[in-house]
């Protein structure tokens, strides 16, 4: 069986509008799980550490 130049295009054409926002938004979901878990570690107070009050200084 041969594929024609136009059917090839068209095939192309088609798995790419479907592949590429599949693949952006798995990217989005892998990437910002990762960035969650970076700033949770950084930015993380010790459990026994008091919350400063709004309009308190340190």
């Amino acid at each position: 069986m041969t594929m024609s130049s136009e059917e090839f295009f068209m095939y192309l054409t088609i798995a790419l509008i479907v592949m590429v926002p599949v693949s952006a938004r798995l990217y989005r979901y892998f990437t910002a799980g990762r960035v969650k878990r970076m700033l949770h570690e950084e930015f993380a107070r010790p459990k026994g550490q008091d919350e400063q009050k709004p309009g308190e200084k340190r």
